[in-house]
């Protein structure tokens, strides 16, 4: 018979061996290590299909296993994205090929065709080589100028958050000085939560869903009250000449799209929109500056003319915004020009 302490060591034993042997077992992770809370996807060959599947979420400093299958030697695609709660323009980590996600919820799609005709729904991933050296085992950091380690990407990580909700923290650099101490024990206090200035995911968690509340109210937004759906995009101005139209976002009968994130900036944007009608394509009437588009999506700055960035010409119709945080237009039915040949005014 084995005495209590002769036993203890055996159970330490078969747990030691069986965490190595779980540490050992092939699998893909991606590892945060920059100071945005992100929502993370990956694409994948299975069997004769490209496979994409997300979102994961992943706190500042956090790393997750994403497939626990073998990484098997080979390209994978991977892309990920800011919270919508940090402020400033959408950071992204991506690439050049353009895959299909669903926009909410967890995702698994065996079938690229799906996006086809939808580009809310698509994302440009970056290449992954995946070498034989990994055995099986790989791992993606998304990272950003500033090297962060895993501790200091969640401490920096937590400095942001905090600024997108509006608490002063200083600068955004990794550090837990004594700034970010006494934001994070007021922050805490004010939630309800332990006392001090440790950082943990009810904290994460809370500060991510204040940010993505709070800016759920601000941007420019679109919603199609008509009975078709429209293709809509939008001139954005850069200075007092420039400009930078960009879409599309396909928007269903019914349904709003928020075009533009954050707090409005600007005085006043472009707005342009089009039916696809089988008697001829719609347009939106009355525009006041005609700015590039294209059949595909598009981003152009207004620098060089349309025929010179090979793309296409339409007119957009000005919106006053008067200082507002944010706005919605509705297209109408009666914003669109008629079929041409339909005889209609």
């Amino acid at each position: 018979m084995f005495g209590p302490r002769a036993m203890r060591l055996i159970l330490l034993s078969i747990l030691l061996f069986a965490l190595s042997a779980g540490g050992a077992s092939a699998k893909y992770s991606f590892c945060n290590k920059s100071s945005y809370a992100l929502s993370a996807a990956i694409g994948y060959v299975d069997g004769d299909r490209l496979a994409t599947r997300g979102w994961w979420r992943l706190r500042p400093g956090q790393c997750k296993v994403v497939l626990t299958e073998q990484a098997k030697p080979g390209r994978y695609f991977v892309y990920a994205e800011a919270i919508p709660g940090h402020k400033g323009p959408l950071r992204t980590w991506s690439g050049d090929t353009a895959l299909c996600v669903e926009n909410n919820g967890f995702f698994n799609l065996r079938n690229q065709d799906v996006c086809r005709d939808d580009p809310m729904r698509q994302r440009k991933f970056f290449n992954v080589e995946v070498t034989e050296e990994a055995n099986g085992n790989w791992q993606t950091d998304f990272t950003e100028a500033s090297t962060y380690t895993v501790y200091s990407a969640e401490v920096a990580g937590v400095q942001r958050l905090l600024s997108d909700v509006g608490k002063n923290t200083g600068e955004v650099d990794g550090a837990m000085g004594r700034e970010t101490q006494r934001a994070l024990a007021n922050y805490r206090r004010e939630k309800g939560l332990a006392e001090g200035y440790n950082i943990d995911d009810e904290l994460i968690d809370a500060l991510i869903e204040e940010a993505n509340a709070l800016e759920a109210k601000l941007g420019l937004f679109y919603c199609n009250k008509t009975n078709n759906a429209v293709w809509s995009a939008v001139a954005e101005p850069q200075d007092q000449e420039r400009y930078r139209s960009k879409g599309w976002w396909k928007i269903e009968p019914g349904d709003c799209a928020k075009i533009i994130k954050g707090a409005l900036e600007k005085d006043h944007y472009y707005v342009y929109g089009l039916i696809e009608d089988p008697a001829g394509d719609r347009p939106i009437a009355g525009g006041d500056k005609a700015f590039c588009t294209n059949l595909v999506m598009f981003n152009s700055a207004n620098d060089l003319s349309c025929e010179d960035q090979d793309l296409d010409e339409a007119s957009f119709r000005r919106v006053e915004i008067g200082g507002a945080d944010s706005a919605t237009f509705d297209f109408t039915p009666d914003m669109f020009a008629a079929p041409s040949g339909s005889g209609m005014e």
